[in-house]
């Protein structure tokens, strides 16, 4: 069974990275290697649009089904920030109500991935941002990243704030890695790691048919497990990866 203590904080470069996919498939990868796993996303905005949600897209990929309020304990039908769309509804978020979840699900499964809306100083209180949640919660981050043009000073960036934060940066993921790499696509893991200190714990290919809003589960089940290294329950080697590019 993979090594984490008691879950992840998924946060992301930006917003539209896809956390989602990452979140879904590492699920799936560790749900594999023996692990009893539970995903929450603390607030979902959004939820007005046409298409899945994000947990709803996590649940198809493993085939379960999760007690909304569960795993989900705010859901705004803006696409905002939490602080915004929670303005507008009237609904002022309980970071009280969030960890209580968390320890629910923490109390029966061995590993809970959170999920984080955009990146890590997204606000979702006045003066309290998704890095103050993923410190509350206690738990390491997995940054994903893009592999293209502007990724080094993005991924720089997050790792810079979690570490004024004291956040644990557990491995940065590179997400939608195109089938025919550019100079960038092939030179930016080995300079991210690099520059960061941060272990690359894997690369997620480009998969058109995958999409979260229209729930296509595209080939997220065999992608997975050959994009995550061991200390997420998967098999990917960068050393191994980048003799190949």
């Amino acid at each position: 069974m993979p090594s984490l203590a008691k879950g992840v904080f998924i946060t992301g470069t930006d917003t539209g990275i896809g956390k989602t996919v990452i979140t879904a498939a590492l699920a799936w990868t560790m749900t594999q290697a023996g692990g009893k796993v539970a995903v929450m996303k603390p607030v979902q905005t959004g939820t007005g649009l046409p298409g899945l949600t994000d947990i709803e897209f996590v649940e198809r990929v493993l085939d379960t089904k999760y007690g909304l309020d569960d795993v989900c304990p705010y859901r705004f039908r803006e696409p905002l920030s939490p602080l915004s769309a929670s303005k507008i509804s009237g609904i002022q978020i309980d970071i009280g109500k969030i960890k209580t979840a968390f320890q629910r699900l923490r109390s029966t499964f061995d590993i809970v991935i959170v999920e984080g809306a955009g990146g890590l100083l997204v606000p979702i209180r006045e003066g309290y941002l998704m890095a103050d949640l993923a410190s509350e919660l206690d738990l390491p981050l997995l940054i994903v990243t893009r592999p293209g043009l502007g990724t080094l000073n993005h991924t720089a960036l997050t790792v810079e704030s979690a570490g004024r934060r004291g956040l644990e940066v557990t491995g940065i993921v590179i997400n939608r890695f195109p089938a025919s790499p550019g100079l960038a696509e092939r030179s930016n893991p080995e300079i991210i790691a690099r520059m960061t200190g941060a272990p690359i714990a894997g690369v997620f290919p480009h998969d058109p048919s995958l999409s979260v809003e229209e729930g296509l589960i595209g080939g997220i089940m065999e992608l997975a497990r050959p994009s995550f290294a061991p200390s997420l329950g998967g098999v990917f080697d960068l050393q191994e990866f980048l003799s190949l590019l």
